[in-house]
Protein backbone atom coordinates (compact mmCIF):
# COMPACT_ATOMS: atom_id res chain seq x y z
CA UNK A 1 0.00 0.00 0.00
CA UNK A 2 3.10 1.82 -0.05
CA UNK A 3 2.70 2.98 -3.77
CA UNK A 4 -0.43 4.62 -2.97
CA UNK A 5 -1.25 8.43 -4.34
CA UNK A 6 -0.36 10.71 -0.95
CA UNK A 7 -3.10 12.94 0.62
CA UNK A 8 -4.68 15.62 -1.93
CA UNK A 9 -2.75 19.22 -1.16
CA UNK A 10 -4.31 21.95 -0.16
CA UNK A 11 -7.20 20.01 1.44
CA UNK A 12 -8.14 21.35 4.85
CA UNK A 13 -8.67 17.18 6.27
CA UNK A 14 -9.02 19.12 9.95
CA UNK A 15 -11.93 20.24 9.52
CA UNK A 16 -13.60 17.43 8.36
CA UNK A 17 -16.13 16.03 10.66
CA UNK A 18 -18.32 12.75 10.03
CA UNK A 19 -20.02 13.56 6.65
CA UNK A 20 -19.53 13.78 3.58
CA UNK A 21 -17.81 17.21 3.94
CA UNK A 22 -18.67 18.52 0.68
CA UNK A 23 -16.15 15.96 -0.74
CA UNK A 24 -17.04 13.58 -3.83
CA UNK A 25 -14.28 11.71 -4.00
CA UNK A 26 -13.37 10.03 -7.73
CA UNK A 27 -14.58 6.82 -8.02
CA UNK A 28 -16.70 3.77 -6.56
CA UNK A 29 -17.11 0.15 -7.42
CA UNK A 30 -20.39 -1.09 -8.58
CA UNK A 31 -21.31 -5.16 -9.66
CA UNK A 32 -24.35 -6.33 -10.56
CA UNK A 33 -25.99 -10.02 -10.31
CA UNK A 34 -29.03 -11.28 -12.44
CA UNK A 35 -31.01 -13.95 -11.07
CA UNK A 36 -31.76 -15.13 -14.71
CA UNK A 37 -27.98 -15.71 -14.90
CA UNK A 38 -27.54 -17.09 -11.60
CA UNK A 39 -23.57 -15.23 -11.08
CA UNK A 40 -22.19 -12.07 -10.58
CA UNK A 41 -20.82 -9.84 -13.62
CA UNK A 42 -17.21 -8.60 -13.37
CA UNK A 43 -17.94 -5.20 -12.04
CA UNK A 44 -15.29 -2.85 -11.74
CA UNK A 45 -14.53 0.88 -10.93
CA UNK A 46 -16.86 3.81 -12.39
CA UNK A 47 -16.62 7.58 -11.52
CA UNK A 48 -18.05 8.21 -8.21
CA UNK A 49 -21.79 9.52 -9.06
CA UNK A 50 -25.75 8.21 -8.60
CA UNK A 51 -27.20 5.30 -8.93
CA UNK A 52 -29.60 4.75 -11.68
CA UNK A 53 -32.69 2.86 -9.29
CA UNK A 54 -36.38 1.65 -10.84
CA UNK A 55 -38.72 3.29 -8.55
CA UNK A 56 -40.30 -0.44 -8.41
CA UNK A 57 -37.18 -1.35 -7.42
CA UNK A 58 -37.13 -3.66 -4.07
CA UNK A 59 -34.62 -1.47 -2.03
CA UNK A 60 -37.27 1.40 -2.31
CA UNK A 61 -40.52 -0.24 -2.25
CA UNK A 62 -39.63 -2.85 0.59
CA UNK A 63 -36.41 -2.14 2.25
CA UNK A 64 -34.56 -4.84 0.76
CA UNK A 65 -31.18 -2.87 1.40
CA UNK A 66 -27.87 -3.73 4.01
CA UNK A 67 -24.35 -2.11 3.89
CA UNK A 68 -21.58 -1.79 6.21
CA UNK A 69 -19.17 0.51 7.03
CA UNK A 70 -15.19 0.35 7.54
CA UNK A 71 -12.27 2.34 7.45
CA UNK A 72 -8.88 2.96 5.76
CA UNK A 73 -6.03 4.42 7.83
CA UNK A 74 -2.80 6.53 6.49
CA UNK A 75 -0.06 4.56 8.05
CA UNK A 76 3.16 6.25 9.85
CA UNK A 77 4.77 5.00 6.65
CA UNK A 78 2.33 6.62 4.45
CA UNK A 79 0.75 3.73 3.14
CA UNK A 80 -2.98 2.81 4.30
CA UNK A 81 -4.50 0.20 5.44
CA UNK A 82 -8.06 -0.76 6.06
CA UNK A 83 -8.73 -2.64 9.00
CA UNK A 84 -10.30 -5.42 9.63
CA UNK A 85 -12.49 -5.97 6.14
CA UNK A 86 -12.73 -10.01 6.13
CA UNK A 87 -15.59 -8.84 9.40
CA UNK A 88 -17.78 -6.63 7.06
CA UNK A 89 -17.41 -9.06 4.31
CA UNK A 90 -18.79 -11.51 6.54
CA UNK A 91 -21.31 -9.23 8.21
CA UNK A 92 -22.49 -8.77 4.70
CA UNK A 93 -22.91 -11.99 3.63
CA UNK A 94 -25.00 -13.12 7.15
CA UNK A 95 -27.23 -10.38 6.15
CA UNK A 96 -27.77 -10.83 2.81
CA UNK A 97 -28.91 -14.92 3.70
CA UNK A 98 -31.29 -13.23 6.20
CA UNK A 99 -32.82 -10.75 3.38
CA UNK A 100 -32.73 -13.03 0.57
CA UNK A 101 -29.99 -11.08 -1.71
CA UNK A 102 -28.08 -13.30 -3.39
CA UNK A 103 -23.91 -14.19 -1.21
CA UNK A 104 -21.56 -12.01 -1.79
CA UNK A 105 -18.12 -13.68 -2.41
CA UNK A 106 -15.31 -12.61 0.48
CA UNK A 107 -13.32 -12.40 -2.14
CA UNK A 108 -15.08 -9.60 -4.50
CA UNK A 109 -16.08 -7.46 -1.51
CA UNK A 110 -12.66 -7.55 -0.62
CA UNK A 111 -11.26 -7.15 -4.03
CA UNK A 112 -13.65 -3.65 -4.43
CA UNK A 113 -12.67 -2.02 -0.73
CA UNK A 114 -9.14 -2.20 -2.16
CA UNK A 115 -9.91 -0.88 -5.74
CA UNK A 116 -11.26 2.13 -4.16
CA UNK A 117 -8.86 2.88 -2.03
CA UNK A 118 -6.70 2.69 -4.33
CA UNK A 119 -8.75 4.81 -6.65
CA UNK A 120 -9.44 7.37 -4.31
CA UNK A 121 -5.96 7.42 -2.04
CA UNK A 122 -5.55 10.99 -2.17
CA UNK A 123 -8.56 11.61 -0.06
CA UNK A 124 -6.98 9.25 2.60
CA UNK A 125 -6.39 11.50 5.58
CA UNK A 126 -2.71 12.14 6.67
CA UNK A 127 -1.88 10.09 9.49
CA UNK A 128 -4.27 10.60 12.41
CA UNK A 129 -5.72 13.71 11.14
CA UNK A 130 -8.69 11.59 9.74
CA UNK A 131 -9.75 8.23 7.99
CA UNK A 132 -11.41 7.37 4.37
CA UNK A 133 -14.70 6.02 5.03
CA UNK A 134 -15.94 2.61 3.46
CA UNK A 135 -19.77 2.30 2.57
CA UNK A 136 -20.82 -1.06 0.79
CA UNK A 137 -24.41 -1.35 -0.28
CA UNK A 138 -25.84 -4.29 -1.29
CA UNK A 139 -29.31 -3.98 -2.58
CA UNK A 140 -32.21 -5.05 -4.46
CA UNK A 141 -32.55 -3.01 -7.84
CA UNK A 142 -34.86 -4.59 -9.81
CA UNK A 143 -38.20 -3.57 -10.45
CA UNK A 144 -40.59 -6.17 -9.02
CA UNK A 145 -44.46 -4.66 -7.83
CA UNK A 146 -45.05 -7.77 -5.87
CA UNK A 147 -43.72 -8.70 -2.83
CA UNK A 148 -40.68 -10.93 -3.10
CA UNK A 149 -36.98 -10.40 -3.26
CA UNK A 150 -35.52 -9.03 -6.42
CA UNK A 151 -34.48 -10.27 -9.68
CA UNK A 152 -31.52 -7.93 -10.08
CA UNK A 153 -28.63 -6.83 -6.93
CA UNK A 154 -26.61 -4.16 -7.26
CA UNK A 155 -23.28 -4.06 -5.24
CA UNK A 156 -21.83 -0.89 -4.60
CA UNK A 157 -18.82 0.48 -2.67
CA UNK A 158 -18.22 4.03 -2.42
CA UNK A 159 -15.95 6.22 -0.28
CA UNK A 160 -15.59 9.58 1.47
CA UNK A 161 -13.31 11.62 3.70
CA UNK A 162 -14.19 12.01 7.60
CA UNK A 163 -12.38 13.64 10.52
CA UNK A 164 -11.80 12.18 13.54
CA UNK A 165 -15.01 11.85 15.80
CA UNK A 166 -13.75 13.48 18.58
CA UNK A 167 -10.94 16.09 17.76
CA UNK A 168 -9.51 15.98 21.40
CA UNK A 169 -7.97 12.40 21.00
CA UNK A 170 -8.04 9.56 23.52
CA UNK A 171 -8.99 11.16 27.39
CA UNK A 172 -9.42 14.93 26.00
CA UNK A 173 -12.92 14.65 24.40
CA UNK A 174 -15.74 15.03 26.60
CA UNK A 175 -18.18 12.13 27.85
CA UNK A 176 -21.32 11.58 25.79
CA UNK A 177 -24.43 11.41 27.69
CA UNK A 178 -27.10 9.03 27.31
CA UNK A 179 -30.95 8.76 27.40
CA UNK A 180 -33.00 5.33 27.94
CA UNK A 181 -35.16 5.55 25.54
CA UNK A 182 -38.59 5.29 26.78
CA UNK A 183 -41.27 4.29 24.34
CA UNK A 184 -39.27 3.05 21.73
CA UNK A 185 -37.55 0.01 21.18
CA UNK A 186 -34.92 -0.77 18.43
CA UNK A 187 -35.73 -4.57 17.84
CA UNK A 188 -36.82 -7.68 19.44
CA UNK A 189 -36.46 -11.67 19.09
CA UNK A 190 -36.48 -13.33 15.69
CA UNK A 191 -36.42 -10.03 14.08
CA UNK A 192 -33.26 -8.81 12.00
CA UNK A 193 -31.63 -6.27 14.77
CA UNK A 194 -28.20 -7.97 14.01
CA UNK A 195 -28.45 -7.61 10.79
CA UNK A 196 -26.85 -3.86 9.39
CA UNK A 197 -29.92 -2.96 7.33
CA UNK A 198 -31.23 0.09 6.32
CA UNK A 199 -34.50 0.03 7.85
CA UNK A 200 -32.93 -0.66 11.09
CA UNK A 201 -32.10 2.76 11.36
CA UNK A 202 -34.78 4.99 10.04
CA UNK A 203 -36.85 4.24 13.03
CA UNK A 204 -34.50 4.90 15.37
CA UNK A 205 -34.93 8.62 14.09
CA UNK A 206 -36.99 9.40 16.28
CA UNK A 207 -35.71 8.32 19.47
CA UNK A 208 -32.66 10.12 18.82
CA UNK A 209 -34.03 12.98 17.94
CA UNK A 210 -35.96 13.47 21.23
CA UNK A 211 -32.69 12.59 23.10
CA UNK A 212 -31.04 15.07 21.34
CA UNK A 213 -33.70 17.34 21.78
CA UNK A 214 -33.83 17.23 25.83
CA UNK A 215 -30.18 18.03 25.74
CA UNK A 216 -28.40 14.35 25.56
CA UNK A 217 -25.47 13.01 23.16
CA UNK A 218 -27.29 9.97 22.23
CA UNK A 219 -30.38 6.89 23.01
CA UNK A 220 -29.98 3.65 25.14
CA UNK A 221 -32.50 1.43 23.73
CA UNK A 222 -33.71 -1.51 26.21
CA UNK A 223 -34.93 -5.10 25.56
CA UNK A 224 -38.37 -4.97 23.98
CA UNK A 225 -39.49 -8.16 25.64
CA UNK A 226 -39.42 -6.60 29.36
CA UNK A 227 -38.10 -3.55 28.73
CA UNK A 228 -35.13 -3.79 31.51
CA UNK A 229 -32.17 -4.68 29.72
CA UNK A 230 -29.92 -2.64 27.61
CA UNK A 231 -29.10 -3.51 23.74
CA UNK A 232 -27.51 -0.96 21.73
CA UNK A 233 -26.92 3.10 22.26
CA UNK A 234 -27.69 4.45 18.88
CA UNK A 235 -26.06 2.84 16.46
CA UNK A 236 -23.46 1.71 19.15
CA UNK A 237 -22.58 -0.82 20.86
CA UNK A 238 -22.81 -0.61 25.19
CA UNK A 239 -19.75 -1.70 27.27
CA UNK A 240 -19.80 -1.20 30.93
CA UNK A 241 -17.07 -1.87 33.86
CA UNK A 242 -19.03 -3.15 36.84
CA UNK A 243 -18.50 -5.19 39.92
CA UNK A 244 -18.69 -8.43 39.94
CA UNK A 245 -20.15 -10.61 42.83
CA UNK A 246 -17.24 -12.60 43.58
CA UNK A 247 -15.18 -9.09 43.74
CA UNK A 248 -12.83 -7.47 41.39
CA UNK A 249 -14.17 -5.45 38.04
CA UNK A 250 -15.57 -6.94 34.75
CA UNK A 251 -16.25 -5.58 31.41
CA UNK A 252 -19.59 -6.37 30.20
CA UNK A 253 -21.81 -6.39 26.99
CA UNK A 254 -24.70 -7.60 26.01
CA UNK A 255 -24.97 -11.38 23.96
CA UNK A 256 -25.45 -11.33 19.84
CA UNK A 257 -26.97 -14.22 20.15
CA UNK A 258 -30.62 -13.26 20.36
CA UNK A 259 -30.79 -12.00 17.15
CA UNK A 260 -31.09 -8.42 18.83
CA UNK A 261 -27.93 -6.28 19.03
CA UNK A 262 -25.41 -5.67 15.70
CA UNK A 263 -21.89 -7.84 16.40
CA UNK A 264 -20.13 -5.06 15.65
CA UNK A 265 -16.39 -5.29 14.22
CA UNK A 266 -14.85 -2.73 16.71
CA UNK A 267 -17.27 -4.22 19.45
CA UNK A 268 -15.12 -7.87 18.71
CA UNK A 269 -11.92 -6.09 18.41
CA UNK A 270 -12.71 -4.64 22.46
CA UNK A 271 -13.52 -7.65 23.41
CA UNK A 272 -10.66 -8.97 21.96
CA UNK A 273 -7.79 -6.71 23.39
CA UNK A 274 -9.11 -6.43 26.74
CA UNK A 275 -9.21 -9.81 27.37
CA UNK A 276 -6.17 -10.25 25.65
CA UNK A 277 -4.42 -7.20 27.44
CA UNK A 278 -6.59 -5.63 30.20
CA UNK A 279 -6.69 -8.64 32.80
CA UNK A 280 -4.75 -6.37 35.57
CA UNK A 281 -7.90 -3.83 35.33
CA UNK A 282 -10.50 -6.53 34.96
CA UNK A 283 -9.67 -9.33 37.80
CA UNK A 284 -13.06 -10.45 37.17
CA UNK A 285 -12.40 -10.70 33.63
CA UNK A 286 -14.72 -9.72 30.44
CA UNK A 287 -18.27 -11.25 29.78
CA UNK A 288 -20.67 -11.19 27.24
CA UNK A 289 -24.36 -11.64 28.69
CA UNK A 290 -27.76 -9.43 29.79
CA UNK A 291 -27.05 -5.99 31.14
CA UNK A 292 -29.82 -5.04 33.16
CA UNK A 293 -30.31 -1.36 33.21
CA UNK A 294 -30.37 -1.10 37.53
CA UNK A 295 -26.81 -2.82 36.99
CA UNK A 296 -25.40 0.83 35.58
CA UNK A 297 -26.07 2.28 38.97
CA UNK A 298 -22.81 0.49 40.29
CA UNK A 299 -20.42 0.68 37.13
CA UNK A 300 -17.23 2.43 37.43
CA UNK A 301 -17.08 3.09 33.54
CA UNK A 302 -19.33 2.97 30.26
CA UNK A 303 -18.16 3.30 27.10
CA UNK A 304 -19.85 2.89 23.93
CA UNK A 305 -18.14 1.19 19.89
CA UNK A 306 -19.25 1.71 16.02
CA UNK A 307 -17.11 2.18 13.18
CA UNK A 308 -17.78 6.18 13.21
CA UNK A 309 -16.56 7.32 16.70
CA UNK A 310 -14.49 3.60 17.27
CA UNK A 311 -14.67 4.38 21.18
CA UNK A 312 -17.05 7.06 23.20
CA UNK A 313 -16.57 7.42 26.95
CA UNK A 314 -20.00 7.49 28.68
CA UNK A 315 -20.25 10.16 30.89
CA UNK A 316 -24.00 9.83 32.34
CA UNK A 317 -27.05 7.62 31.55
CA UNK A 318 -29.97 8.79 32.56
CA UNK A 319 -33.80 7.00 33.02
CA UNK A 320 -37.27 8.70 32.59
CA UNK A 321 -38.99 8.70 35.64
CA UNK A 322 -42.67 9.05 33.86
CA UNK A 323 -44.36 12.33 34.03
CA UNK A 324 -42.21 13.14 37.00
CA UNK A 325 -39.20 13.59 34.80
CA UNK A 326 -35.93 11.58 35.19
CA UNK A 327 -33.04 10.61 37.28
CA UNK A 328 -29.40 10.10 36.28
CA UNK A 329 -28.31 6.61 36.68
CA UNK A 330 -24.99 6.72 36.35
CA UNK A 331 -22.61 9.79 36.18
CA UNK A 332 -18.52 10.31 35.66
CA UNK A 333 -16.15 13.03 34.44
CA UNK A 334 -13.61 12.26 31.73
CA UNK A 335 -12.64 8.59 30.59
CA UNK A 336 -12.23 5.43 32.87
CA UNK A 337 -8.67 3.52 33.18
CA UNK A 338 -10.41 0.49 31.15
CA UNK A 339 -12.14 2.72 28.65
CA UNK A 340 -8.43 4.90 27.60
CA UNK A 341 -6.58 1.74 27.77
CA UNK A 342 -8.29 0.07 25.17
CA UNK A 343 -8.89 2.82 22.95
CA UNK A 344 -5.42 3.31 23.27
CA UNK A 345 -4.27 0.05 21.77
CA UNK A 346 -7.27 -0.27 19.23
CA UNK A 347 -6.23 3.16 18.04
CA UNK A 348 -1.88 2.22 17.92
CA UNK A 349 -3.00 -0.87 15.85
CA UNK A 350 -5.67 0.99 13.38
CA UNK A 351 -2.76 3.73 12.86
CA UNK A 352 -0.16 1.43 12.13
CA UNK A 353 1.80 2.73 15.60
CA UNK A 354 2.26 -0.50 17.06
CA UNK A 355 2.52 -4.17 16.23
CA UNK A 356 -0.72 -5.85 15.10
CA UNK A 357 -0.21 -9.11 16.89
CA UNK A 358 -3.42 -10.05 15.90
CA UNK A 359 -3.12 -9.79 12.26
CA UNK A 360 -6.29 -7.43 12.11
Amino acid sequence: TSALSPPAAGVDFDSFSFGLNGVQTDSMWVSTFNAEHGEWDVGGLVPRGPLALDPASTAINYGQSIFEGLKAFRQVDGGVKIFRPDRNAARMREGSARFLLPDLPEELFLHACDAVVAANARWVPPHKRGTLYLRPLLLGSGAALGVGPSPVTTFCVYASPVGNYFKGGVGEAPPISLQVAGQYRRAMRGGAGRTKAAGNYAPCFAASKEAKGAGFSETLFLDAAQGTFIEEAGASNFFAVVPAASGGLELVTPPVEAGTILPGVTRASVLALARAELGHLLTAGVAERPLALEEIEHATEVFCTGTGASISSVGSVTAPLGEDGCSAMYEMNGWGEVTKAVANKLFAIQWGDCADEHQW
